[in-house]
C-alpha cells in the first residue's frame, strides 16, 4: 500500500503528539483504528458480495447448460459458440445421438451400482 520507513512513522508520531496532545493521543488511535476497521469490514463485505453475485450468475448459466445437453436441446449452445460450423456440426451429432437410448443406459448403470452397494443379508446360524 504505502512505503513508509522508521523515519515518516516517527514524523508522523511527532506531528500527532504536538497537535493532539499526549492526553489525547490515545483517544485518537483508537478511533483512526476503529474507524479503519470498519472501512476494512465494509471492503470485506463488499467484495463477498460481488464474489457471490458473479459465481451465481456463472452457476445458473452452467446449470441451464447442463439441463440443455441432459435434454439434447444443442441449439442453445451453438448460440453461445456462435460459429457456423460448429452449430452444423452439432446438428449432426444431435440426429444421430440417441438420447432416449444414453438416459437408459445411464438408468442401468446406476440401478447396477446400487445393487453392487447393497448391504449383504448377515446369516447367522448360532
Amino acid at each position: 500500500m504505502f512505503d513508509f520507513g522508521w523515519q515518516e512513522f516517527v514524523m508522523i508520531a511527532f506531528v500527532l503528539v504536538l497537535v493532539v496532545g499526549p492526553k489525547d493521543l490515545p483517544k485518537v488511535l483508537r478511533a483512526v483504528t476503529k474507524v479503519t476497521g470498519q472501512a476494512r469490514q465494509m471492503a470485506r463485505e463488499f467484495t463477498n458480495s460481488l464474489e457471490q453475485a458473479t459465481a451465481d450468475s456463472d452457476m445458473k448459466s452452467v446449470k441451464s447448460m447442463v439441463s440443455d445437453l441432459k435434454s439434447g436441446n444443442l441449439e442453445d449452445m451453438a448460440r453461445i459458440i456462435d460459429d457456423q460450423d460448429v452449430k452444423a456440426e452439432l446438428g449432426k451429432i444431435k440426429e444421430n445421438v440417441d438420447v432416449a437410448s444414453i438416459s437408459h443406459d445411464v438408468k442401468d448403470i446406476q440401478k447396477a451400482g446400487r445393487k453392487a452397494t447393497a448391504p449383504k443379508p448377515s446369516q447367522d446360524k448360532s
